[in-house]
Formats: C-alpha cells, sequence, structure tokens
C-alpha cells in the first residue's frame, strides 16, 4: 500500500490514491475486498492511536457492492478443475507411481488432498499423527481438531513410506514432519544432473511452494494441465457429490461432504465446493421441465 501510493506516512495516503491501490492490475474481486479489508482496518489502527485524525478509507466508494464476493477462482488465471475419478485416482495417482521414493511421497501428497486435506495440513502433518492408522489426527485450521480415515491403498503408502524410512535413517521421532523435502540437484560429470532423491536426515517440514510444485508436476505429466493442490480438495467433493447407487441416490449428502472436508458451516461446502461444480444445472433443469 505504501509503496504505490508513494507515502513514507499514513497521513500521506489520499483517497485517491488508496482507491488506485485497491483496484490495481485489474484484480479479482476477492482481492479487491481483501485490500479494502485491510487497509480500512490498519488506517482504524492508526486513528485510534493517534497517528493519523481521520481514516482516506472512510471516504471510499461502496466497492463491497462493485466486487460481490466469488467462490472457486472464477476470475483466476487457471480456474478451478474438479477431477473426475478416473483422473484422479488413475491417471494423477498412476504419473506418482514410477518406483521411486520421490514417487511414493508424491502418491502420498496427492492420496491425501484426495482425501480432503488442505495443503498447509499437508505439510505439517506429523509422523505422530499416524499411530493410529487407519485413522489419521491432526490440528486442523481454526486450532480444530480433524480426523480421517485412510483407505487401503494410503494406508499401504504411508506404512512402505515409513519402513523406508526407518530402514535409512532409523525410526522417525512422533513430531517428525511425515513428508520430507528432497536434495539438491547433484553434480555429475561436469553438468548438474536434475536427479532428485529424498533427504532422509532433514527434520525440516515441506513448504507450501513444494506441494504445489508437486502436484502441478506430476498432473502436467499425467496429461490433465493445470492442477493445484487444493483442486485436489475440490476434486474430494465433486467425486463424493457425484457417487451414486445404482438407482441413482446420492450416496453422501451435504452434510457428510461438510465433514469429510472440515467446514465449520455447510454453507462454506456448498459455496465454494459444490456450487461452482455444478455449473450445468440450469441446462439440465431445462430439459426436464420442457
Amino acid at each position: 500500500m505504501f509503496g504505490h501510493t508513494r507515502s513514507s506516512h499514513p497521513s500521506q495516503i489520499t483517497t485517491r490514491a488508496l482507491l488506485g491501490w485497491i483496484t490495481r492490475d485489474d484484480p479479482a474481486n476477492n482481492t479487491v475486498r481483501a485490500r479494502l479489508s485491510t487497509s480500512r482496518t490498519f488506517l482504524r489502527w492508526c486513528v485510534q492511536c493517534g497517528i493519523i485524525e481521520t481514516s482516506p478509507a472512510d471516504h471510499l466508494p461502496n466497492l463491497t457492492k462493485q466486487y460481490p464476493t466469488t467462490y472457486g477462482k472464477v476470475q483466476q488465471k487457471n480456474p478451478a478443475r474438479f477431477l473426475t475419478y478416473d483422473e484422479a485416482f488413475v491417471q494423477l495417482i498412476g504419473a506418482c507411481q514410477d518406483g521411486t521414493d520421490t514417487g511414493l511421497r508424491d502418491e502420498i501428497i496427492v492420496r491425501l488432498g484426495l482425501s480432503g486435506m488442505r495443503v498447509t495440513e499437508i505439510a505439517e502433518l506429523t509422523v505422530g499423527a499416524l499411530t493410529q492408522l487407519p485413522s489419521i489426527s491432526w490440528t486442523g485450521k481454526g486450532n480444530r481438531p480433524r480426523q480421517l480415515v485412510a483407505g487401503d491403498a494410503l494406508c499401504h503408502a504411508i506404512q512402505t513410506w515409513l519402513r523406508c524410512r526407518s530402514e535409512h535413517a532409523g525410526p522417525p521421532q512422533s513430531t517428525t514432519a511425515l513428508l520430507l523435502p528432497c536434495v539438491p540437484a547433484t553434480v555429475h560429470e561436469g553438468a548438474y544432473r536434475k536427479r532428485k532423491a529424498i533427504d532422509r536426515t532433514s527434520s525440516r517440514t515441506l513448504h507450501k511452494s513444494t506441494l504445489w510444485h508437486v502436484v502441478t508436476t506430476r498432473a502436467r505429466i499425467a496429461g490433465l494441465g493445470h492442477v493445484s493442490p487444493h483442486d485436489l480438495r475440490r476434486s474430494a467433493a465433486a467425486i463424493l457429490h457425484n457417487s451414486t447407487t445404482n438407482d441413482g441416490a446420492h450416496r453422501f449428502d451435504l452434510l457428510d461432504i461438510q465433514r469429510v472436508l472440515g467446514h465449520a458451516d455447510p454453507a462454506t461446502t456448498m459455496r465454494s465446493y459444490l456450487e461452482p461444480m455444478d455449473t450445468a444445472v440450469s441446462g439440465r433443469a431445462a430439459v426436464v421441465l420442457d
């Protein structure tokens, strides 16, 4: 905000300059709303502390009506993806199963994402959360306790991963991160080879950017185009929503999907995950109501 408005003190920020920062670069609606909220909170604090007398944000137009909240990355360069079961569990996971330790780690990342876990939760998952497999317990967003039951394939991948770690570096501590980073590219015959191997001696957790790189890279290998880590969570909701019995009844209702994703409010599940996915509902309704 200070850089864009070329101000060194809050008293130098004008309403016009503030509006220019909030709406610069033609951002998505949610970005505008986030900048608006941040500037209002900061400038209100400046007024309360006596740093400035009045807030330039008080004279802004009603941007919340001009920029309504959007869900599902509808205004992003890469819109939200909702993978089918075959795309997720056959193509994407198949791209990870290359027989290497790195591939096994990446398979676990993808399977955890498809179980409904958030990116940060996957990166920070510890070995201690797996002591009661197939049950996985951890502290999620908002410090709320979360739990999921891992399927047979995920349990097998995790057990294989832990067994390999124990053979090379001894049994890991309960507070140790489950997933490990890769070592940098090594020098071989005078040239750099991008040979990625797991750093078994590391005590660091994976960074979210690493998970982003893992998922997007494996998705390209699978021929799926751009798939972000959060798209795995969206796909989990879509796959559950589309799962039906032989007579066409849904196996999972809204509250079931809410519990899997760990939302405090089912309205969040509906707005952010199910509504953006079901874009063809009007067309399908027109066929039936004709």
